[in-house]
């Protein structure tokens, strides 16, 4: 009979299958323990270790000129940090590390506090080592090797400074980098190119804040954000792509970099000199309606002035030039007029009284003039009502031609496009007029619009105007983007549009156009300050007052000057509008300096540089026209080393005869002179240098001279610049032992 309980084999196989059965349950019971009641905490150590979908941000594409040239791009800028203390779970390793610091930053701290400060000039050496000194001293873990950001070019020549250039252990260089959008030129053009940076909102959460051009085309800048997976390795972060970012594409403008440069420095010059609360500038070219320049200038403090898209004190919009609504004043009386004789209700030859005491009520409206000029006929031609500027006389030519239709006026404005959203940033601003039949139209609404009143024009609305008078009627669209690109490639183009091929006769424009080149060159005439000898000047000034911000009364405490116009007049290139703003309660200019400002004695001013610098610039006579194809100037040559002469005349393209020099082991140098014979044939003179006496230098260059001497041993001192004009020790005297030459130069 089998005894189960005497085999003790048996017996062993039960024990191992219970110990197996036993470890089997442990470990099942452990992985649900860790799946489900430590998962949480497991997760939290998973996500230390490894993070996935983490987003790749893209790189946002460049903006650029009309040229192709950068004007703003993304870019790194830096924090530099330094961690004083080092510890480590290792003490071995942490003692070895700390005293390789210790002896790094005692031998080397000078020098490299020496090179900080040939990066960063402002900073002193001993500030340098001062404050380095307190971090080191008081092991401070997070202390700021220079305070601010810095760029690339500055991180990487901080890199290969002393201590710094020994990595990450023993320097303790911690480095914090942070993508930044920037304006190549500062700020010009920065309320039209836009901006790209964090921010918080009302409720202390982070947003993105984004305007201008950047928002308006931000789905071709933005890029696609790529994915991938953080893990760590080695005691290091490594993010491994999955799904690679696809960088943004590039816009071009129409913006052109120099003109941008012309019309900024133009405005800021009047604007600082009359102590203006703001002023801006479009820039706009004729035939295609491209925008080459648009700056917006706001007044921070006295004397400085910049591009700004903050909402502060004389900067109420973001972009003054496309979102400023504002009445125009008497550059409105261009529109008024060529609506008047478009419509065929006036002509050249219609006239009006003026009156002396400048003067003049329209039931209970009054209106005045700034001037009255006698011509001996008591009344104003219309080329006389637009070069004085008469109020008075814009009234009674309005309501001559529409007093009995005002609808039809306010019609001929409509359809001059005068009420046009050109949506080239989305902040732009939709102008208005008063219409008949509606609210705001009153007994006075027809009087007011004959002189820029009652009506709320931007900037971009009135210089679109000017531009098709300028146009001879062709209305074009105006135009501040190019095109798309991608990796060099055009992507989406936005070609030049035609809105109107003739929204006004030319007819109408050539008399238009003779009107405003009467007011800047006519006796008398407002805009004479943008009169140019260098071309013909055709534009119109404006000076519109501003209701009260706290009354609502129009008291003359602000207002906006502008001057709008085009150049050459005979067959225009550009048509550019100049504004510029008063406030009296910010009027500090010196009582000497004082004048009454109005659109001619400020804007026009701006007008006239702005226009005759970019003719200036367009006038420009390419440097290779300027070379002489007649004569053969050939270069002249120093008295000096005729191997380097030789080379440079080889590369230039000049034959040589042969070398007439002696060979010698002595010095592989040849000193001497050079002859031109024949007017195009180099011949040259010369020998190899004898050590033993002093040589002649006299006609060389410093440079030459001094290596000559030197090579005889003699020590050099020079006064002047130039070429030698006389040493102190005669040429061949013999060298016997140390002795100092003194040279003298001459230019």
């Amino acid at each position: 009979m089998f005894k189960f309980r005497d085999n003790i084999i048996y017996r062993y196989y039960i024990v191992v299958f219970f110990a197996f059965i036993t470890a089997a349950f442990v470990i099942i019971g452990s992985a649900a323990f860790i799946m489900f009641k430590e998962r949480d905490e497991w997760a939290i150590v998973k996500n230390k270790l490894i993070k996935e979908n983490v987003p790749i941000e893209p790189q946002r594409g460049k903006i650029i000129n009309d040229k192709g040239e950068l004007m703003v791009s993304t870019l790194p800028l830096y924090r530099i940090r330094l961690d004083f203390e080092y510890n480590h779970n290792n003490q071995r390793k942490q003692n070895e590390v700390r005293y390789r610091r210790d002896t790094l930053w005692t031998r080397h701290l000078h020098d490299l506090c020496v090179g900080l400060h040939d990066i960063f000039p402002q900073k002193s050496v001993e500030d340098f080592k001062k404050d380095l000194s307190y971090g080191y001293k008081h092991r401070r873990r997070y202390h700021p090797l220079y305070k601010g950001k810095i760029s690339y070019t500055q991180y990487l020549e901080i890199l290969k400074l002393p201590i710094m250039k020994e990595g990450k252990t023993y320097s303790g260089i911690l480095i914090e980098e942070e993508i930044q959008r920037k304006n190549i030129f500062g700020d010009i053009g920065m309320s039209t190119f836009g901006i790209v940076r964090k921010t918080t909102d009302n409720n202390n959460k982070e947003i993105e804040e984004v305007n201008g051009l950047e928002k308006k085309y931000d789905k071709y800048l933005r890029g696609v954000p790529g994915k991938g997976r953080r893990e760590k390795i080695g005691g290091e972060y490594i993010l491994k792509t999955e799904i690679p970012a696809v960088n943004g594409m590039d816009l071009q403008t129409t913006i052109n970099s120099e003109m941008l440069d012309i019309c900024e420095n133009a405005v800021k010059k009047v604007l600082v000199k009359h102590h203006l609360p703001a002023g801006w500038a479009i820039l706009m070219e004729t035939e295609t309606g491209d925008i080459k320049a648009i700056v917006n200038l706001t007044k921070l403090k006295q004397g400085v002035y910049a591009e700004t898209i903050e909402n502060i004190p004389n900067n109420p919009t973001p972009n003054h030039a496309l979102c400023r609504l504002m009445e125009p004043g008497s550059i409105f009386k261009t529109v008024a007029l060529t609506a008047a004789i478009e419509d065929g209700k006036l002509t050249t030859k219609d006239s009006v009284i003026a009156y002396k005491s400048k003067v003049c009520h329209f039931g209970k409206q009054k209106v005045t003039d700034e001037m009255y000029r006698d011509n001996g006929t008591g009344k104003y031609s219309m080329a006389e009502a637009l070069k004085y500027s008469s109020n008075i006389s814009m009234v009674q030519y309005i309501r001559k031609a529409y007093g009995k239709n005002p609808e039809e006026y306010t019609n001929t404005l409509l359809r001059f496009g005068l009420t046009e959203n050109y949506k080239l940033i989305d902040s732009e601003t939709t102008p208005y007029l008063t219409l008949p039949n509606t609210k705001k139209w009153n007994g006075f609404s027809l009087n007011s619009m004959s002189y820029g009143y009652a009506v709320g024009m931007t900037g971009i609305n009135i210089l679109s105007f000017y531009n098709t008078i300028a146009n001879g009627g062709k209305q074009m669209q105006p135009r501040l983007v190019k095109a798309i690109i991608k990796d060099g490639e055009i992507v989406e183009e936005f070609p030049t549009k035609v809105l109107n091929k003739q929204l006004i006769s030319k007819t109408t424009t050539d008399i238009i156009t003779s009107l405003l080149v009467e007011v800047v060159n006519g006796k008398d005439g407002t805009g004479a300050r943008a009169k140019s000898k260098l071309m013909t000047v055709a534009g119109k000034t404006g000076t519109a007052n501003i209701p009260n911000s706290q009354t609502g009364v129009y008291d003359n405490s602000e207002k906006m000057m502008s001057f709008c116009g085009f150049f050459p007049a005979e067959k225009p290139k550009y048509t550019l509008l100049v504004q510029m703003m008063y406030d009296k309660k910010q009027d500090t200019c010196p009582d000497s300096l004082k004048i009454r400002l109005g659109g001619g004695s400020s804007a026009a001013i701006a007008f006239k540089e702005i226009a005759e610098r970019i003719m200036a610039q367009q006038n420009a006579i390419p440097i290779e026209s300027a070379c002489d194809t007649i004569n053969n100037h050939l270069p002249k040559v120093k008295y000096g080393n005729m191997q380097e002469a030789g080379k440079v005349l080889e590369e230039m393209g000049h034959p040589m005869n042969s070398h007439s020099w002696e060979d010698s082991e002595k010095v592989a140098v040849v000193w001497g002179k050079t002859e031109l014979k024949n007017d195009s044939i180099y011949s040259f003179q010369g020998k190899v240098l004898d050590t033993d006496i002093v040589p002649n230098v006299c006609g060389m260059g410093a440079k030459d001279a001094i290596y000559l001497m030197q090579q005889c041993g003699l020590d050099v001192e020079i006064s002047g610049y130039g070429t030698v004009k006389t040493q102190s020790v005669v040429a061949g005297t013999k060298i016997k032992g140390k002795r100092t030459v003194r040279l003298t130069l001459t230019p």
